[in-house]
């Protein structure tokens, strides 16, 4: 006869069972959604030094890349690249955007453009390219599509941006783009000022290239948006943050283990601040034109040693 200490015992140990089989079940049910990929030693990608993280380390390192792929299949550049360091212990999240332009040393391929390298040799050789020029130890790594950053947007209900008169015609045009690409109507941008906007207009807004300052004002725009998510999905309701994972899922490829992410979206992230920074800092790069593979294209030529510097301590402080 089981005692009367151990029938509220096991019934505790069957209810806590059952809640990590459910919680277990809904993972592998909706994890299967993405495209998983082989995962990396610190050789296959030149990684500085053998201190790799995983998503149960006090501090966990991923490269971010965001693709601009016309077509699906279509091998692409990587139009965002970005460093993701979050910092448990201090609670804080560390994003470093790497300008697309910037003219760096690709292994096996010389000196091109940063963004090129995910074209050359896709995620494998653009993790080695980060690794070798400012000495990281990076060997995870997610990608998503603009599909993917659209999904994103919508599933958190749209942010508010404040939207420069400058910006309101290129935000429509971006718009008609992407419809021509992959369909769906979407209202356009009527007028500036503070707004919210949805998945496809913040899509626009974030691509938005030659206008006011260039690329540094992009790079602005696609973290000021970052931010503008992170903070809404740090204070969802766990209901909310599901749905958020189902919808987007189906449009991120990674070498992130299940387990690993399972870890980090299950933790709570309520007390976390987002910091911010961008390579190539000011004061170390010039731009100007190199030919490469034939083709003259513009470049920013950056004094690496000074940026690599500067990343790191902005990681490390």
């Amino acid at each position: 006869m089981v005692s009367a200490f151990l029938k509220p015992l096991l019934a505790i140990l069957l209810t806590v069972a059952i809640t990590g089989l459910i919680v277990w079940l809904y993972f592998e049910t909706k994890l299967s959604k993405i495209l998983f990929t082989t995962e990396f030693s610190l050789e296959d990608v030149n990684a500085y030094n053998n201190q790799s993280t995983t998503a149960n380390s006090s501090k966990f390192a991923v490269a971010l890349f965001g693709l601009d792929a016309r077509h699906e299949g279509e091998s692409s550049r990587s139009d965002t690249i970005m460093i993701l360091l979050i910092d448990h212990s201090m609670q804080k999240i560390k994003l470093a955007s790497i300008m697309r332009d910037l003219y760096v040393d690709v292994p096996g391929y010389g000196k091109r453009k940063i963004n090129s390298a995910y074209e050359l040799g896709g995620p494998k050789l653009a993790l080695s390219t980060l690794n070798t020029n400012f000495e990281l130890a990076l060997t995870k790594y997610v990608t998503v599509d603009f599909r993917g950053f659209e999904k994103i947007i919508d599933a958190v209900g749209g942010v508010e941006i404040d939207v420069k008169d400058y910006e309101v015609e290129h935000i429509n045009i971006n718009m008609r783009e992407v419809r021509n690409l992959i369909g769906g109507d979407v209202p356009e941008v009527k007028y500036p000022g503070l707004q919210r906007l949805n998945g496809r207009q913040a899509l626009a807004y974030a691509r938005i290239r030659y206008v006011g300052n260039g690329d540094y004002e992009r790079v602005q725009r696609q973290q000021r948006v970052f931010e503008k998510v992170f903070e809404k999905v740090k204070n969802a309701s766990l209901g909310t943050k599901l749905r958020i994972i189902d919808m987007v899922l189906p449009y991120i490829e990674t070498n992130l283990t299940r387990n690993e992410i399972v870890s980090l979206a299950t933790k709570n992230y309520s007390k976390y601040t987002l910091e911010h920074t961008r390579l190539p800092v000011s004061g170390s790069y010039r731009e100007g034109y190199a030919t490469i593979d034939g083709i003259k294209q513009w470049i920013f030529i950056t004094d690496i040693e000074k940026n690599k510097q500067a990343l790191h301590e902005f990681l490390e402080r």
